[in-house]
């Protein structure tokens, strides 16, 4: 839905001290006209930097988080007396949200933070609060050329010429199933979400629970929202949505959550769906507690390294694309770059901003992302020059491999800012008993307010 954005400047500049962001480059002497963006070889001296990712500290099963806390340990380390990083990170996402907001309005923005694109990232582009790193892509064109090309579209906005940020993980949403429940009730691997819903009732019916489906998080039904409308309708539904060519009430998208209510209603996705987070669901997964589970690639990793194992062990967990709704569509997926480094130039210095973009281009070298990709084998954004010797792994970068087209999440593509938040919370309805209708129509209702 094409909207007026409400611009940062109405949000925060009540917050926002004197300092103009205009010229800020990062260069390596802080004088206007520079142009030299060498930041390995600049010197620094006591720069203290604030950093705000979604990081989850003190994970003993988070193999990204721990990498993440060991590199920054050692940069710091490697840096003593000239660039110290303070990591503000908050795992969960509406917290993060929440932090990031108060963080703008205020002017005391983390030097970098993490983003996913779209326009939650769109509004502060536009206000002039994120640093164009192409001069650094010339400077270590390297750099650059280690990320994969479909990786891009998180740091590019339709009307302004730049790279907003780099993206370091890439992902696609995928059905991962337990073959031996499978076999137990006969079905093959769903192609098609009616082969899904037939499979769902086999299992019911041998008193197999065919998912533990979860939405604490507030994220899980809008992913499966956007796979599903792209599975049913092409790629062209991101921009028509956007374009309002079509609309969240139009019939198109009301059938899209009345295929998810209908899985609701008939218990295949089992109870507490609004009181179960992501990580309960997978691990009841791995427990044999239910016989799918929807998420990103990068369950390939969790699976590997969560307390419990066993099916993974056994190559008992097999991986499949999300099913298609419309044949022609099957080999599209949602997916793409996905977690990106943002850095801010929002009353930050320019020895501020080198440094930040140093610690950012340290932590997203294939070097550094050969060495995430061992902790948490999973997909990424970078080149990964390594064998993971993760089975999944494997088989999702086969299936990756085929795809014909993709694109982020729907919500991403609108231009009104509101639009993800709104449509993540108005699709938690079904599962408290409003129709495919009126969680249509509360999504179209209350977006128009930030019109």
């Amino acid at each position: 839905m094409k909207k007026r954005m409400k611009k940062v400047a109405t949000l925060c500049l009540a917050g926002v001290t004197a300092m103009s962001t205009v010229g800020v480059t990062g260069s390596a002497v802080f004088a206007k006209g520079d142009t030299n963006y060498d930041v390995d070889n600049m010197d620094f001296e006591n720069v203290e930097l604030r950093v705000a990712f979604r990081f989850n500290n003190g994970s003993d099963t988070d193999g990204q988080a721990k990498w993440y806390y060991k590199a920054l340990e050692e940069f710091n380390k490697e840096n003593e007396g000239k660039i110290h990083v303070t990591d503000e990170s908050i795992s969960t996402e509406s917290d993060y949200e929440e932090k990031l907001t108060t963080d703008f309005a205020s002017g005391n923005v983390p030097n970098a933070f993490l983003q996913y694109g779209g326009s939650r990232t769109r509004e502060y582009v536009d206000a002039g609060y994120i640093l164009d790193l192409t001069p650094y892509f010339e400077q270590y064109p390297e750099w650059k050329e280690g990320v994969q090309d479909f990786a891009w579209e998180t740091t590019q906005f339709d009307g302004i010429e730049g790279t907003y940020g780099i993206p370091w993980s890439a992902y696609q949403l995928c059905l991962y199933y337990n073959k031996d429940y499978l076999d137990q009730v006969g079905v093959d691997v769903p192609e098609s979400w009616d082969d899904l819903v037939d499979a769902c009732a086999k299992l019911k019916d041998a008193g197999i629970q065919p998912f533990n489906y979860s939405d604490k998080d507030n994220y899980h039904f809008e992913h499966l929202m956007s796979a599903l409308a792209l599975k049913a309708y092409g790629t062209s539904i991101a921009d028509d949505l956007a374009s309002d060519k079509e609309a969240y009430n139009g019939e198109k998208m009301v059938a899209i959550y009345q295929k998810m209510k209908d899985m609701i209603d008939a218990g295949y996705w089992g109870d507490g769906i609004l009181s179960t987070d992501f990580n309960t669901e997978r691990n009841m997964f791995e427990a044999g507690k239910a016989a799918f589970t929807v998420d990103g690639t990068w369950n390939c990793g969790n699976f590997q390294n969560d307390s419990d194992t066993t099916l993974f062990d056994a190559q008992k967990i097999g991986v499949t694309r999300i099913p298609y709704i419309d044949e022609a569509n099957k080999t599209v997926e949602m997916g793409g770059g996905s977690d990106t480094y943002y850095i801010t130039t929002l009353n930050k210095s320019d020895e501020e901003i080198a440094a930040t973009v140093k610690f950012i281009k340290y932590l997203t070298s294939v070097d550094s992302i050969n060495e995430m990709c061992k902790s948490s084998p999973t997909t990424y954004a970078e080149k990964v020059t390594i064998d993971t010797g993760n089975y999944l792994l494997d088989d999702v970068n086969a299936i990756m491999a085929e795809n014909t087209e993709s694109k982020l999440e729907i919500p991403t593509y609108d231009s009104n800012t509101a639009a993800m938040d709104t449509i993540r919370n108005s699709l938690q309805a079904l599962a408290t008993g409003a129709s495919a209708q009126e969680v249509g129509d509360d999504i179209v209702d209350k977006m128009s307010a930030y019109e």
